[in-house]
């Protein structure tokens, strides 16, 4: 069956739940109190229609492939959560670092097990209940990839034939490695990339990632010749250079919209519904207004393509949140670049 309606309007405009069910250390306290039912009903008045739910693996499969029960019941009860509040739930297994399951048999076992205990779980749950097999693989083969997409799907279709599952690129989820894969062989499937670019703006000051983000500061956007000069003086030239290029190309909507045209031409193509999974500003160091800007740059191209999409994220580094104490309260600044734009 294809892709029910319903799943799409779910999927319009998310959030993503990071640092919660996932990149943490999975101890009690934080698990039961980092999110808590009054997000969800936070998220549900901003107008958000759905919430991508980051899971690492190990909260619910222990290394040698056995499935712990416990972790479930988390996943359970942000379920329950969002059926109260009406949102519908990407299920997003976001183990750090991704496993190489289209290399290793091993690994790719476990993660099959790890689907088909989902799909039986879950498999009677609302279908605005959305199954994304895997957060950001780094695999060297997108055919290979592909294959293990097309297994884990199948693996998937033996307990739960109602539910849409949501596939990526090989290589980071970029929206140039989507195209390097064509749609695999069920067509209740929706296709999932990042937007991040340019990263020099995105991750400006960040301690991951390339080197040469980490020197950055107050870099605009949008970003052109006249505003990048007094920027360069001190910087490392990798800093610098990277700068000086964007800044030749000059960065704006509209080369946001030429860096998402491999991922819209590939919808034309095969016709399949897009989904922007991810996409955001670190803010430690990025300039409020220029964060805004971006953010409803990007908001507005992929409106213009009809694709949906779920910001990163609602309280970490690129958060939603100016503040959660003593109740959680969203920046302005980005709930009119979400919602306006």
């Amino acid at each position: 069956m294809p892709v029910p309606a319903s799943v799409i309007r779910a999927l319009a405009k998310g959030i993503n739940l990071s640092h919660w069910l996932s990149q943490h250390s999975l101890d009690e306290p934080h698990l039961q109190s980092y999110i808590g039912e009054k997000d969800f009903a936070l998220i549900a008045k901003l107008g958000f229609t759905h919430v991508r739910l980051p899971i690492d693996t190990a909260l619910l499969q222990s290394p040698d492939g056995s499935l712990r029960e416990q972790g479930f019941t988390y996943v359970d009860r942000a379920l329950e959560w969002a059926r109260t509040y009406r949102l519908g739930v990407v299920i997003d297994l976001h183990p750090v670092p991704a496993p190489k399951i289209a290399q290793d048999a091993t690994a790719y076992g476990h993660f099959e097990k790890l689907w088909q205990a989902i799909a039986q779980r879950y498999v009677r749950r609302p279908l605005n209940v959305v199954y994304e097999l895997l957060n950001e693989p780094v695999e060297a083969n997108p055919q290979a990839w592909r294959d293990a997409s097309i297994r884990l799907a199948q693996a998937i279709r033996k307990v739960d034939k109602r539910h849409t599952i949501i596939v990526c690129g090989h290589n980071w989820s970029g929206p140039d490695d989507l195209p390097a894969i064509r749609p695999i062989e069920d067509d209740n499937v929706v296709y999932t990339f990042h937007f991040y670019l340019p990263h020099e703006f995105t991750h400006q000051g960040a301690t991951w990632g390339s080197a040469h983000w980490r020197p950055l500061r107050n870099v605009p956007y949008p970003l052109n010749k006249e505003n990048v000069q007094p920027l360069l003086a001190g910087l490392p030239e990798n800093s610098a250079a990277a700068l000086r290029r964007l800044a030749e190309q000059g960065v704006d909507i509209g080369w946001i919209e030429k860096r998402m045209m491999p991922v819209v031409e590939y919808q034309k193509q095969y016709r399949v519904p897009l989904y922007c999974g991810e996409f955001g500003v670190y803010r430690a160091f990025s300039p409020p207004d220029s964060r805004y800007r971006w953010l409803a740059d990007v908001v507005k191209t992929l409106q213009k393509y009809r694709i949906a999409w779920a910001m990163w994220d609602y309280k970490g580094g690129f958060a939603l949140l100016a503040s959660d104490k003593p109740e959680p309260k969203a920046d302005e600044g980005v709930v009119r670049a979400l919602f306006n734009s």
